[in-house]
């Protein structure tokens, strides 16, 4: 132990007398480690367990259902829920919950309230326990019209009541409904919807949203809502609770051969259901931490390469001090921990600047994400003893890959030699500059893949900004309104929007204004279970088709052009014929080869007359930016209201201005009515799960692939910089003897440009085999785009030519006479 003090005390002593070596190379692993720390951190938020006992043992219980093309019918009725609680032994409890957004009033001001409506045992289940008051028991609000109460959640309790403990028992306004808070959620617990914190927690029946029966939640297996989780009993695995479903699944379909025709259920850990059980998101997610672990991999390995380069030179300057050591009778051993005390010392500094870098980093990621909404979807990035652990072993790692070379190399040094000719050791020098050209070569190899896998995300990003969205998303401002936030009647609803939407065509400047249930690309959309009038020679389950609720303008002011038929009027008002308007892919679906004017769809939720097609849309994005061609439909608000509507205007006068204009309207008609998500068209879509996972891609990738490029820039500097002071003697004799500048900088180009040209060649290689595996993530350029390829190479020769040039530039300036006379 007193060695080792007196080791690390000695090599404390080489670093303050060398500050300028150990800044760069602990800001060199900072960027390093940084980086990789800001991706753990990122990933591990996302993958944080759930904060409940044995999370481990929460799963997701996910529908499948035959013909569903988006992956979304994932949900589950009541009645289905309560079929699973009863028959799988395998689960201690069975809970589920339901996204909703209220409004609640306190004080009166009403605002948007995010909130899980969940079963009764849903805390039972998670074993958690109130920071106030109680929470629900099971079976609480399993059934209609119970009583209307409420739990908030903790940072809400805090936000908005300041912790005030007394908050339990007030009644407040909810949808305009009274509801009293009976408790206060865990702190910590944001709910069971990753990426979002939840307001509150509410239980099923409080709810006045319209539907076909006020209790069909409760009564209908067709209303499938509820997305179902359980927690397994001790010792039951994934494979055997998958069984037990396999088996209730199949009793279902026979039992109910109707209402569950066509259906399954697969069972999915919690933390791979994120934020939701989507399967093009179970499968597409794991694949990204992945990667994003390769690019911040990559960018540490080209910084311990850089630092290793600075050790070996360094270890050059030092040969003579390691000579005299050996010839004391230090060991190899000592000599070989001496070195890597300093090359562990220099890591851990640079971990610890890493972790401000990565702090900062993550930070700057989770800001750069916008979900297009003002409700609180946001990643979870903090720092916890993982992401501190991550780095610790970041830096033990680190500090031995790049010192065990330099301290090796280190301890065979010829003593007789070096003492006898001050330092110098021929064929010493060139084995260890072959080893540093060998780093140099691997580092612009990995920075020219990092850059590449860069460019192809960025192109990726443009493309998808490019794509023909089938509709005009620019100079469009949208809203999103809720009148049962304030507990308006269907009746005086109609009232309210049918004004308002008068109001606002208008206003002076706005080209058109619609309403809708949702916008395209939005986060909000609607869906019904349709098919051909008459459509029973299939028992095929009916697919669900994405449809949208519009006023008559809606198709103008988003300029979505009509192949086909007509548009809505006012005349298709409720009471008269119901009409409907299709896209092609709907059209070629239901009636291929024939004209679908005049032919009729029948809507399982809307029972009644059919809807009888007018007019053919052309195709648009719907759901995602990569979303093949999938059926669509569209039917007049009027005969399909509801509380919930997006308004939409389209005005060439900046978003600011019809903003405020807007909100005046709307405060002029309804003073109390909250208005969200009020921001451009652009801005909205910006935040769709395709714009988000290609802007998410190319910030990573781009961020990665400039920390590579700028340490295989400096490396490559560094290296030949440092040749050039070596052969300083030799170029003052060239010089002596009448070489020109240029043949001074060719000599001194000749082995740097090598050097990159030989890593450039062999980083093609990689990228190519690397890139085979990316047409997951990059489905909208080709993974061997050759305007990336070109445009990349280039840049990174020429930035790496002007490394080169730099040092051969100052060669030119030796004067050989002073040179000489050193020597």
């Amino acid at each position: 132990m007193t060695g080792l003090l007196r080791d690390l005390q000695s090599v404390l002593r080489q670093m303050r007398r060398t500050p300028g070596f150990v800044v760069t190379a602990a800001l060199t692993l900072a960027l390093g480690i940084g980086a990789n720390t800001a991706i753990f951190s990122v990933i591990n938020g996302f993958l944080r367990p759930l904060p409940v006992p044995n999370p481990e043992q929460i799963v997701v219980v996910a529908l499948n259902m035959e013909g569903d093309e988006t992956g979304l019918r994932y949900r589950f009725s009541l009645k289905a829920l309560k079929d699973y609680r009863e028959r799988v032994s395998q689960f201690s409890d069975v809970f589920a919950f339901d996204l909703r957004i209220s409004g609640i009033t306190v004080g009166g001001k009403t605002t948007q309230f995010l909130h899980s409506a969940v079963t009764g045992n849903f805390f039972e289940a998670l074993r958690l326990q109130p920071a106030a008051g109680r929470l629900f028991v099971a079976g609480e609000g399993e059934q209609p019209m119970t009583e209307a109460i409420l739990v908030l959640s903790y940072n809400y309790w805090l936000k908005h009541f300041g912790g005030d403990p007394s908050v339990v028992g007030t009644v407040v306004r909810f949808d305009g409904t009274p509801a009293r808070i009976i408790g206060v959620a865990p702190a910590g617990f944001k709910g069971l919807m990753e990426g979002t914190e939840m307001d509150g927690f509410a239980p099923l029946s409080l709810s006045r949203r319209v539907d076909a029966a006020p209790d069909r939640l409760f009564n209908d297996r067709t209303a499938r809502r509820l997305t179902m989780l359980a927690r397994l009993k001790t010792g039951v695995s994934l494979t055997e609770a998958q069984a037990a479903v396999d088996v209730v699944a199949a009793q279902l379909v026979a039992e109910y051969p109707v209402e569950e025709k066509g259906t399954s259920a697969r069972v999915v850990p919690e933390t791979l259901a994120r934020p939701m059980p989507w399967q093009i998101l179970t499968s597409l997610l794991p694949f990204i931490r992945y990667f994003l672990f390769v690019l911040s991999s990559v960018v540490l390995l080209i910084a311990c390469m850089n630092v290793a380069n600075i050790l070996l030179v360094r270890v050059t300057v030092r040969e003579r001090e390691m000579a005299v050591r050996a010839s004391l009778g230090a060991s190899r051993a000592r000599l070989i921990r001496l070195l890597l005390i300093e090359s562990l010392l220099l890591a851990v500094l640079g971990t610890s600047l890493g972790l401000a870098v990565g702090k900062a980093l993550s930070l700057m990621f989770v800001d750069s994400i916008n979900i297009g909404t003002d409700l609180p979807f946001r990643l979870d990035a903090y720092f916890d003893w993982k992401v501190f652990s991550y780095a610790a072993m970041a830096a033990l790692a680190t500090g031995v890959v790049v010192g065990i070379l330099p301290a090796r190399r280190a301890s065979r040094a010829n003593v007789t030699g070096l003492l006898h000719d001050g330092g110098r050791s021929g064929s010493v020098s060139r084995s260890r500059q072959r080893v540093r050209n060998a780093l140099v070569v691997a580092q612009v190899a990995g920075s020219l893949v990092l850059l590449i896998i860069a460019g192809l995300f960025v192109r990726n990003l443009t493309q998808a900004q490019r794509v023909d969205l089938g509709f005009d998303p620019h100079n469009v401002f949208t809203a999103r309104l809720d009148t049962l936030n304030i507990g308006m009647s269907e009746a005086r609803s109609s009232a309210f929007y049918d004004e308002l939407h008068r109001r606002l065509n208008a206003l002076p400047g706005v080209e058109s204004a619609s309403l809708s249930f949702g916008v395209p690309l939005g986060w909000i959309f609607g869906s019904y279970i349709a098919a051909p009038e008459g459509d029973d020679k299939d028992d095929a389950p009916k697919p669900a088709i994405g449809c949208n609720s519009v006023t008559p303008e809606y198709f103008n002011t988003l300029r979505m052009h009509l192949e086909h038929g007509r548009g809505f009027t006012d005349q298709d008002a409720a009471g008269s014929k119901r009409v409907a308007i299709v896209n092609q892919a709907l059209a070629s679906r239901f009636w291929p080869g024939q004209d679908p004017i005049g032919k009729r769809i029948e809507i399982a939720a809307l029972p009644g007359q059919p809807w009888e097609v007018v007019g053919v849309a052309g195709m648009t994005k719907n759901f995602a930016i990569f979303e093949y061609p999938l059926p669509y439909f569209y039917i007049p608000v009027a005969q399909n209201p509801s509380f919930l509507r997006t308004l939409s205007v389209r005005s060439a006068a900046p978003i600011d201005d019809i903003r405020i204009r807007v909100e005046r309207e709307i405060a002029a008609l309804e003073p109390e009515l909250p208005v969200a998500d009020a921001k451009s068209l652009d801005e909205m879509i910006g935040g769709n799960i395709g714009f988000v996972l290609f802007r998410v891609g190319a910030w990573q990738a781009t961020s990665m692939g400039i920390l590579g490029l700028a340490l295989a820039i400096i490396g490559v500097y560094g290296v030949v910089s440092y040749q050039t002071t070596q052969r300083e003697k030799e170029i003052g004799i060239r010089m002596a003897l009448g070489a020109v500048p240029w043949d001074v900088r060719r000599l001194v180009l000749r082995q740097g440009v090598a050097m990159v040209f030989v890593g450039v060649g062999i980083g093609l290689i990689v990228t190519l085999v690397a890139t085979t595996v990316m047409g997951r993530m990059i489905v909208l350029v080709s993974t061997t785009d050759p305007i990336t390829f070109i445009t990349v190479t280039a840049a990174l020769v020429v930035a790496a030519m002007v490394a080169c040039y730099l040092p051969a530039w100052r060669a030119t300036k030796v004067e050989p006479v002073t040179v000489l006379r050193q020597e």
